[in-house]
C-alpha cells in the first residue's frame, strides 16, 4: 500500500510541475476566470439606493392641456428614464429594443373630465415595445396606468397629489434565517465563473491525457508496469490541487478587489473547495474515459461544460431562469455546487447548511470517478487491439 501512494504522489508531483513549465499558460488558467466574474460583476452591479428606470418614449399624438400634464408626469417619473419623441422616432428607437414607446392617443383630453358613471367610447393608450421586450411592457403599462388614474383624479375630483395616496402603506421585509445577508453580484459572479473554469480546467486536463495515451511516455509507464489506479488517481490529485488553487486565487481577488467575502462557515467553503476541485478531476477523468479523440472530446466538452453552467445558474441568478430550467438544476452537479458557494459567502450559511450541497457535489464527483476509471481500464484492456 505505501509502495501505491509513493508512486501515485509522485505521478502527481509529475503533472504539477508539467502544469507549471508553461508559465504564460498557467497564468491564463488563473487570470481568465478572474477577468471573466469581474466583467460580470461590473455588467450586474447596482448600488443598493440606485433606482431601476425603464427607458420609455412618449409620444403625444393630440396636444392639450390635459395630456400635456400626463407626459409631464411621465417624464418625472422616478420609475422611468423618459424622454418624448415624435412616432416615427420612437418605432425606430423600439425596433432597436431600446425603449418602450408610450403613445397618448387622440382622445385622451376626454379624460379630464371623466366621472365613476361616465358612459361613451374609452380613449386607448398604445404601448410600442419591440417582441422580446414582454417584461418591460408590463413594467410600462403598470406605471401609465397608475400616471393617468392619478391625473384623472386629481382633475375630476380638484385633489391634490397628497389627498391622492393609496390608503394604506407598503412596506417590504425580506424573510430568511440571516437578516443581514444581501445579494451581491460581485459574489454570484465569483462564484459562477470560478465553477465554470474549473470544469474548463478538468476538460483540459482530461485533453492532456488523452495525448499523453499518444505518446511514448504512456508506452514506458506500461512496461514499466505502472498500475493504471495509479497513474488516473496522481492525475486526479493534481487537477484537483490545481483546481483548489485556483479557487482560493480568484476568490482572494475578489475580497481584495470587490469585497467578496466568505461570510459564512469558512470550514463550509473549505469542504466546497474540495467538492469542486475533485468535481474538475472528475470531470478530467470523463473527458479522457468517453471522449475518444482530442479533437472530438473538445468540441463536445465545451458545449456540455456551457449548458451546466447555464442551466446551473452560473452566468445569471438562478431566480432569473425559467421555472423548469430551475427545476433541472436540483439534477446538475453545477447548481448544486453554486447553490453551495452563494450560500457560504453572501448568505451567511452555517456548516451544517452547506453540508448538503457538499455531499450532493461530493456524490457526483464519486459516481465520475467511479465511472470514468472502469470506462479508463476498459480501453486499456483493449489497447493492444487498437480499440478504445
Amino acid at each position: 500500500m505505501s509502495r501505491r501512494l509513493e508512486l501515485t504522489l509522485t505521478l502527481a508531483r509529475k503533472d504539477w510541475r508539467r502544469f507549471w513549465a508553461d508559465r504564460r499558460a498557467a497564468i491564463m488558467v488563473f487570470a481568465v476566470p478572474i477577468l471573466l466574474a469581474s466583467a460580470f460583476g461590473l455588467i450586474f452591479h447596482q448600488t443598493p439606493h440606485e433606482p431601476t428606470q425603464l427607458p420609455v418614449v412618449v409620444v403625444v399624438e393630440e396636444p392639450g392641456p390635459f395630456s400635456r400634464l400626463v407626459a409631464n408626469d411621465l417624464l418625472v417619473s422616478q420609475r422611468l428614464d423618459a424622454q418624448e419623441l415624435p412616432r416615427e422616432e420612437a418605432e425606430a428607437l423600439v425596433a432597436q429594443r431600446r425603449a418602450v414607446a408610450i403613445v397618448l392617443p387622440r382622445g385622451l383630453e376626454r379624460l379630464q373630465h371623466w366621472q365613476p358613471d361616465s358612459a361613451g367610447e374609452r380613449p386607448t393608450l398604445v404601448l410600442l415595445h419591440h417582441p422580446g421586450a414582454n417584461t418591460e411592457k408590463q413594467w410600462a403599462e403598470g406605471v401609465v396606468t397608475e400616471t393617468v388614474m392619478q391625473r384623472v383624479a386629481r382633475e375630476a375630483f380638484g385633489a391634490d397629489a397628497h389627498e391622492l395616496a393609496p390608503p394604506f402603506r407598503v412596506q417590504s421585509a425580506a424573510v430568511t434565517t440571516h437578516p443581514n445577508a444581501q445579494f451581491n453580484s460581485y459574489t454570484h459572479s465569483f462564484c459562477g465563473m470560478t465553477i465554470q473554469y474549473l470544469l474548463l480546467w478538468g476538460m483540459e486536463s482530461g485533453l492532456v491525457l488523452l495525448r499523453e495515451r499518444q505518446r511514448p511516455v504512456w508506452s514506458r509507464l506500461r512496461a514499466a508496469a505502472v498500475p493504471l489506479s495509479c497513474i488516473l488517481t496522481g492525475q486526479a490529485i493534481a487537477t484537483a490541487a490545481v483546481a483548489i488553487f485556483q479557487i482560493i486565487l480568484t476568490f482572494t481577488f475578489g475580497y481584495v478587489v470587490f469585497g467578496v467575502k466568505v461570510e459564512g462557515s469558512l470550514l463550509g467553503f473549505g469542504l466546497l473547495a474540495i467538492a469542486a476541485g475533485g468535481l474538475a478531476a472528475a470531470t478530467g477523468l470523463t473527458v479522457a474515459a468517453v471522449g475518444g479523440t482530442e479533437t472530438r472530446a473538445r468540441s463536445i466538452s465545451i458545449l456540455l461544460i456551457l449548458t451546466l453552467a447555464m442551466l446551473g445558474g452560473l452566468w445569471v441568478p438562478a431566480f432569473l431562469l425559467p421555472g423548469w430550467v430551475r427545476d433541472i438544476g436540483w439534477f446538475l452537479p453545477t447548481s448544486w455546487a453554486m447553490h453551495g458557494l452563494e450560500s457560504v459567502t453572501w448568505q451567511q450559511a452555517s456548516l451544517t447548511e452547506v453540508l448538503p450541497s457538499f455531499g450532493v457535489v461530493f456524490g457526483f464527483t464519486a459516481v465520475l470517478l467511479i465511472l470514468a476509471t472502469l470506462r479508463l481500464g476498459q480501453a486499456e484492456r483493449n489497447w493492444p487491439r487498437g480499440e478504445f
